[in-house]
């Protein structure tokens, strides 16, 4: 007799003056996470848009909650035991968010525009390409959305996002809308006083400003095809995460590794990639305690060797201490 598959528990469904959003409760969380493991968020909910966060925010202040924010789920690892509180996923799809950029600004050398955070980051790649705005080919390809760029400070090919952003928009402490500008957010390499303060969180980005030099369009699209076709060609595909860890100064995490004969080693189901050594696969069925111990394996078979300590990109969420 085959096993009846559990039913999910009814979506929540709560109302505000500007619309509604469902609430999951029990969500499965390596359905919203690049690497594709972790247990159960208590509640989970899509937004993409600012009101629909505000009542997010206040439902989950109603109940006490905390608040863990995700985008495209690239840069997170969950825990095996879940997440406690309520998830914030904060996502939508390119052809939905068009419509939402906003040109607030141009000239013969430059334009100004506002973005989603929800907005996919290779979407905009592709958009301000297509358009003729130069500065963001090196994110053609790449997952994750605007606000997890923002809030990573993400980058690839020499470019960060903090190199063409101006300001940013977020809900603050859960409750108001607020501007602040790039210098407010003190964007580093691969750090941001937002990712600085780690989840739970009560700070949502829902818009970025940036400005982006014009150029030419057919050489800006040929330019993130290039950049795309390397991604491809060099990195692995599936689940993974992206880079796990921070290049050490002057220096590339993947040479380090990959020159103490690291490239395939595995813990449980999860492999440092054969294709590129600053990546760790879920290759088998893999539990977050085993990219955990890879990880950690990676960084004491480095230090140990070189006496370079590996600092890690991707940030930890949920119940670790079980």
């Amino acid at each position: 007799m085959t096993a009846r598959r559990a039913r999910r528990p009814a979506p929540i469904v709560v109302e505000g003056d500007s619309g509604s959003i469902s609430i999951q409760p029990d969500a499965r969380m390596d359905l919203y996470s690049t690497f594709r493991v972790g247990g159960t968020a208590d509640f989970l909910v899509r937004v993409a848009d600012e009101s629909d966060v505000l009542l997010a925010m206040q439902w989950a202040d109603d109940h006490n909650l905390p608040v863990t924010v995700f985008g495209g789920g690239s840069n997170m690892l969950v825990a095996d035991h879940g997440i406690r509180g309520l998830v914030l996923v904060v996502r939508k799809p390119g052809r939905d968010v068009a419509a939402e950029l906003e040109l607030l600004d141009e000239d013969s050398d430059a334009v100004t525009i506002s973005v989603p955070a929800a907005a996919p980051l290779t979407w905009l790649g592709r958009e301000a390409s297509q358009r003729g705005w130069a500065g963001m080919t090196w994110a053609v390809g790449l997952p994750g959305n605007v606000g997890g760029a923002t809030v990573n400070n993400a980058g690839a090919h020499g470019t960060e996002f903090k190199d063409a952003l101006v300001g940013l928009r977020l809900i603050e402490d859960g409750r108001r809308l607020v501007d602040r500008d790039r210098e407010w957010l003190s964007p580093e390499y691969r750090m941001t006083r937002l990712k600085a303060g780690g989840n739970p969180k009560r700070d949502v980005v829902t818009r970025v400003t940036l400005q982006l030099e014009r150029g030419d369009a057919d050489a800006l699209r040929a330019e993130a095809e290039q950049h795309a076709e390397y991604r491809h060609a060099t990195q692995p595909t599936g689940k993974c995460a992206g880079s796990i860890f921070k290049n050490p100064p002057g220096d590339f995490s993947g040479r380090l590794i990959e020159e103490l004969g690291l490239k395939g080693t595995r813990v449980g189901g999860a492999q440092v990639s054969p294709i590129h050594a600053n990546f760790i696969v879920n290759e088998e069925d893999a539990t977050a305690a085993d990219i955990v111990g890879l990880i950690e394996l990676v960084q004491a078979r480095v230090a140990e060797a070189t006496g370079t300590e590996l600092h890690t990109e991707i940030e930890r969420v949920g119940e670790w201490n079980q």
